[in-house]
């Protein structure tokens, strides 16, 4: 059986010195008991005391003794010795060996060779002990570099830790400078308003002196307003306001009168844009919002009232009514960028992505170089299918902004989707220099490193994202992901840990699909390890999360074939579920051949074998089962054909030579058994040598 269980992704550092440890083995010069006769040992022994070396020769003498406690001869010698060094000691004379036959006429040699050996012995301690010499100025000079690679590793980090700050007040630079560009914005909105105001009030002035000095009046108090704004005094700015629109003069007209009311209106809602807390924001807000519906009401074109009442309707989550406002304010001022982008952002929110493409390009042309709105009419792009659109909009908006950090995230997502992987990786890259804490992005680039198989990369980057993550649904799908590239890259150990975490914790995954996922993944690992009693458990609990999971279904059907005895019904019942989903699934047409062949259906076998080599035409395993569901089924002609086909394809298959041989035999082809008996003699002699010798004697 052919069961492929490749598992699929759904989805500072210290250094560390390899030091090596020297041994210093002394050299052993090998005993003469293994190259000379028992009598060269007692003519050495006694060369050795001889010699007045009376250890030496008592040691060799022991070794004899030993082996035989009663060699008279060693005996003898050893009593001889031992007065011999008594007498050596006491500063007598020490007397030779008496009453000895001792043959020494090979004895030459022997020493000869001893000798020889214990030269040859010496040279080599001596080379020893200059690689270990060696070794251990190799072993400093690795501590030293060793040193100067971790002072590096600290200076690298330093480094890092400056760029990452530096990276973070660059950021925070930008956000100062988007903010500040919106209130720019803002801010000439209302010098365009505040012209225009004053162009009317000049009108009217020119006609009415005492109307003029009326007007003045109600500035003042609308200044001194602002000023208490300003100053964070909230009640004496209501206060000034509020006499402003007392005094206000009907003569004025309502579009006069609304102005004021606008100016004021916008006064607090800016006001309330830069509140220290939510109950100030809210009290300014309020009364922002109620000066603008008096304006409105005075002056149902005041745009600025108008795009105020929507800002408070997009609070309240009210998005037809603050489209309503948008739509109003863009008809009464359509040169306002602002109006269109954020309406835009509106219709995203209600899922109208046609339309707020249209409002964000709209914004872009009154607006060429505002980056969120290119930005914004890319996810619009996105959301149409429209790829291409899309990353032409992502790439407008990097040339405004380099440092555009979800611009280059959405480009990086684009190129891995399009099979550009190394487009995508140089712009999760980006990302990651821009912000190197965006742990979306490095689960993403782990990704797309797994598809190219660059384990080590994945590996590295899901680490780092791991790094970040606490407790949570995000952090087991990683933990899942880690270890299904650990297993890939065949650090079993290391997969096993996080696949284990993962399946402690998947309570926390909210989708029964994933959480099926995790659980596969651990039962799989247990699977590899033939552990059956903690396979099978698991694998039950994966269906019961997806009573659909293809996988779990193949694998447990696998290992109820692979009992002892094997369970061919559970294990077909499996099958078939499957099959009855995915008739085009190759491992189960392969497995459900295996399973008839088991109960040896052989005309089933046949069928499911035959649907497996369609769909995988190159896979010779399959090719060789169906060969023999033929051969077992008798129809020895399609078995020779097919057995032709699997040693034409390996020809190192000695299973099917021999197997193909057989079937020979049953088509009284004599001649080609032989031929193909006697190749696999003479190419693999020790392949079931005597199966092969027996057949080839039934030919004789």
């Amino acid at each position: 059986m052919n069961l492929d269980k490749k598992k699929k992704i759904i989805i500072g550092c210290a250094g560390a010195v390899l030091i090596a440890l020297l041994i210093f083995i002394p050299v052993t010069i090998k005993s003469c008991s293994s190259k000379t006769s028992l009598k060269n040992k007692y003519n050495l022994a006694k060369v050795y005391a001889e010699r007045g070396e009376y250890d030496r020769a008592l040691s060799l003498l022991d070794t004899i003794l030993v082996k035989n406690s009663e060699d008279e001869i060693a005996l003898d010698m050893l009593n001889q010795i031992v007065e011999m060094k008594k007498a050596a000691s006491e500063g007598r004379t020490v007397e030779g060996f008496t009453n000895l036959k001792l043959d020494t006429s090979e004895f030459a040699d022997t020493m000869q060779d001893t000798l020889s050996t214990m030269q040859k012995a010496l040279e080599e301690s001596n080379k020893q002990n200059e690689e270990n010499r060696k070794a251990m100025e190799n072993m400093l000079k690795m501590q030293e570099e060793s040193s100067k690679a971790e002072a590096d590793r600290r200076k690298e980090e330093e480094k890092k830790r400056q760029k990452v700050e530096a990276e973070e007040k660059a950021r925070a630079v930008k956000e100062a400078e988007e903010k500040k560009a919106r209130e720019a914005a803002l801010a000439e909105q209302k010098r365009q308003a505040e012209e225009k105001r004053k162009a009317e009030e000049a009108e009217i002035a020119k006609k009415n002196e005492k109307l003029k000095k009326e007007l003045n009046d109600v500035n003042e108090e609308i200044q001194k307003g602002e000023t208490a704004l300003a100053t964070g005094n909230f009640e004496e700015a209501m206060k000034h306001f509020n006499k402003a629109n007392s005094i206000m003069p009907s003569e004025a007209g309502k579009d006069l009168i609304a102005a004021k009311e606008s100016e004021i209106a916008e006064s607090l809602y800016e006001a309330a844009q830069k509140a220290a807390t939510p109950e100030e924001k809210e009290r300014l807000l309020a009364e922002a919002v109620a000066m603008a519906t008096k304006a409105v009401k005075d002056n149902p074109q005041d745009a600025t009232s108008h795009y105020i009442l929507a800002q408070d309707a997009i609070g309240r989550k009210d998005y037809d009514n603050a489209m309503s406002h948008l739509k109003s304010a863009i008809q009464n001022d359509p040169e306002n960028a602002i109006y269109y982008y954020d309406l835009g952002k509106v219709q995203y929110s209600i899922k109208k992505y046609g339309e707020a493409a249209a409002s964000f390009n709209s914004c872009c042309q009154k607006n060429s170089n505002y980056a969120p709105a290119r930005y914004n009419l890319g996810l619009c792009q996105l959301k149409l299918k429209n790829d291409k659109a899309a990353l032409e909009a992502f790439r407008k908006a990097i040339d405004i902004d380099p440092r555009h950090e979800k611009a280059h995230l959405e480009e990086a997502r684009i190129l891995s989707r399009r099979g550009d992987y190394p487009g995508s990786i140089a712009a999760y890259e980006k990302v990651l220099s821009i912000n190197n804490m965006n742990i979306t992005a490095l689960k993403e680039l782990g990704n797309v490193y797994y598809q190219n198989q660059k384990f080590d990369k994945a590996e590295e980057s899901y680490r780092k994202a791991l790094a970040m993550m606490s407790e949570s649904e995000e952090q087991i799908l990683t933990k899942y992901n880690l270890s299904t590239v650990l297993y890939d890259a065949g650090k079993l150990a290391d997969s096993e840990k996080y696949a284990k975490e993962a399946y402690e914790n998947y309570s926390l995954v909210k989708n029964d699909k994933s959480k099926a996922s995790i659980i596969y993944n651990y039962a799989l690992l247990f699977d590899s390890k033939s552990d059956i009693d903690s396979a099978i458990p698991l694998y039950m609990e994966v269906l019961k999360y997806n009573p659909e999971h293809i996988k779990t279904k193949i694998n447990l059907g696998v290992m109820y074939m692979n009992l002892d005895p094997p369970d061919v019904d559970t294990a077909m019942n499996l099958f078939n579920q499957v099959y009855a989903k995915d008739k085009n699934n190759f491992e189960v047409n392969n497995n459900l051949g295996s399973a008839y062949l088991a109960k040896e259906d052989f005309k089933n076998a046949i069928i499911y074998f035959q649907n497996a080599l369609k769909i995988e035409p190159s896979n010779n395993a399959v090719r060789f089962n169906l060969a023999n569901a033929y051969a077992k089924n008798s129809d020895y002609d399609n078995a020779k054909v097919v057995y032709m086909e699997v040693v034409k394809a390996d020809l190192n298959n000695w299973d099917a030579y021999l197997e193909l041989a057989k079937v020979l035999l049953q088509l009284n082809d004599n001649k080609g058994a032989e031929k193909y008996l006697i190749y696999l003699q003479e190419k693999n002699p020790s392949y079931k040598s005597l199966e092969v010798e027996n057949l080839l004697s039934s030919l004789k």
